[in-house]
C-alpha cells in the first residue's frame, strides 16, 4: 500500500473552518440536480410525449383496422353486423369497415345524426365507414352517405346490429306457446 498513489485525501470540516464559507462550500457540495435542471428535463419529457402519443394512437387505430371485418351493403342497402356480449369482447372485437361505393370523383361524408363512434375513413383509395357498435346500439340504424361532386347525391344504408344469443332467445320466446 505504500506505493499506491491513488488514495484521496478528504478534508473534514472542523471548528476553525466555520468562518471560511467558500472553502466549506466546496467540501460539502452534494451530488444532485438543481430544481432548474429537473424542470428542464421534465419539460423535455412532456414535449416528447406530446409528439409520441398521437403517433401511438394512430398506430393503434391502424392495427385495429387490420382486425376489422370488411363488409358492404347488399343490393337493398342493408348491412348486418353481429356483436358479442360486453363480457366476451376484447379491444379488437366487433370492429367493422363498411365499404362505400362512391360514384366517380366526389367528396364523401356522413350525414348527421349517426350513431356515436362511427367514422368515415379512407384506406387504399377506398372509402369506409369504420364502426365498433356497442351493446346499446343493437337495433336498426339508418345512415345517410352524401356524395358531393359535380352533382350532390345521397345513399341510404340500413345497418342492423344484433347479438346472436339475444336474437335466438327472442325467437324462442315468440315460438313458445303462450
Amino acid at each position: 500500500m505504500a506505493g499506491n498513489s491513488s488514495q484521496k485525501t478528504v478534508t473534514v470540516p472542523n471548528k476553525n473552518m466555520q468562518n471560511d464559507k467558500p472553502k466549506l462550500k466546496g467540501i460539502l457540495r452534494l451530488k444532485g440536480f438543481t430544481l432548474l435542471e429537473l424542470l428542464i428535463v421534465m419539460s423535455m419529457i412532456v414535449v416528447l410525449m406530446s409528439i409520441l402519443l398521437p403517433c401511438l394512437y394512430r398506430a393503434k387505430e391502424s392495427a385495429y383496422e387490420l382486425f376489422a371485418m370488411q363488409t358492404e351493403a347488399d343490393e337493398e342497402g342493408k348491412v348486418r353486423l353481429q356483436i358479442q356480449k360486453p363480457s366476451d369482447r376484447e379491444a379488437q372485437d366487433d370492429i367493422y369497415m363498411i365499404k362505400i361505393e362512391r360514384p366517380g370523383r366526389c367528396h364523401v361524408l356522413l350525414k348527421k345524426p349517426h350513431p356515436s363512434g362511427m367514422k368515415l375513413i379512407k384506406r387504399d383509395g377506398q372509402e369506409y365507414i369504420k364502426w365498433r357498435p356497442e351493446w346499446h346500439h343493437i337495433g336498426v340504424h339508418l345512415i345517410t352517405v352524401v356524395f358531393e361532386g359535380e352533382e350532390t347525391s345521397e345513399q341510404e344504408i340500413r345497418i342492423y346490429v344484433f347479438n346472436k344469443e339475444l336474437l335466438e332467445a327472442e325467437r324462442e320466446k315468440k315460438d313458445a306457446p303462450h
